[in-house]
């Protein structure tokens, strides 16, 4: 498992590394576009069934997996999050890796974004506080979650994808989230370390 988490911090690194250093207005209008695209199908996924639901298989790469909303960051805040976070994926909204826990789940829930273009929906992600909150919708549910902390990793530091971040081996016992987005850069105009935000969530 820690292989296939390596190898997945490894591609969003690449993603959110600044690789394209670029901001055009062509690529923020492909990305509002394809989140509208994303927020519609979602609703209408939330729709109440006629009749008593099945259970459906884990979302595949690109799909829509919930709506992210931080109340620091404004009611307009409220990107879509798909799975996956190959460049492909990170260029749709931020992406939940694979192998990390699904909204609400006891265990880490964990996004990256795009920190400047495609929306640059992770920009803001440094102001977030202990204590400020962070809701996730997801199948007609609201999970909040609380920021507990943050700290600038480097882009290698896959323990922050644990189930119980930074604790290798260790039994998940709580519901937790888990932001990740590029920071300072280099000479070369690429990002060099990762600006991560945990946060526990709150009893229904």
């Amino acid at each position: 498992m820690i292989r296939i988490l390596s190898i997945g911090l490894i591609l969003a690194g690449l993603a959110l590394g600044g690789l394209r250093l670029f901001h055009d207005r062509q690529a923020d209008d492909a990305y509002d576009h394809t989140q509208q695209a994303l927020r519609e199908g979602l609703r209408q996924s939330a729709a109440p069934p006629r009749k008593a639901p099945e259970d459906k298989a884990d979302p595949r790469a690109g799909e829509a997996v919930a709506v992210l909303r931080v109340p620091r960051f404004g009611q307009e805040f409220a990107p879509v999050i798909v799975e996956g976070v190959s460049q492909k994926a990170l260029e749709k909204g931020p992406g939940h890796f694979p192998e990390t826990a699904l909204p609400g789940e006891t265990g880490n829930f964990a996004v990256a974004g795009h920190r400047t273009g495609w929306g640059e929906p992770f920009n803001r992600l440094p102001e977030l506080r202990k204590g400020d909150t962070i809701d996730v919708e997801w199948k007609r549910t609201t999970y909040t979650y609380r920021v507990t902390h943050s700290k600038v990793v480097e882009p290698s530091d896959v323990g922050v994808l644990l189930p119980v971040p930074g604790k290798p081996g260790a039994r998940p016992d709580k519901a937790r989230i888990t932001l990740i987005t590029c920071t300072d850069r280099g000479w070369d105009g690429t990002y060099v370390h990762r600006f991560v935000v945990w946060g526990e969530r709150e009893r229904p």
